[in-house]
């Protein structure tokens, strides 16, 4: 069975890529945000089949 190419990208609130990472099934997954500064971003995760899923969040440290 072949693997699927599935990532997941970090965005800013204005869309631009921060981090990518390519994941794997059954596998967790962390981005560092340490660095950000406070504001929304974005996770989106490209599924197969050219469908995504993201998910907005808020950084206030």
């Amino acid at each position: 069975m072949s693997e699927v190419n599935t990532k997941i990208y970090l965005k800013d609130a204005q869309g631009n890529v921060l981090q990518v990472q390519n994941i794997n099934r059954g596998n967790q997954h962390e981005f560092d945000v340490e660095k950000l500064k406070d504001g929304i971003y974005f996770v989106e995760l490209q599924l197969p089949k050219g469908r995504s899923v993201s998910h907005q969040f808020y950084i206030n440290h």
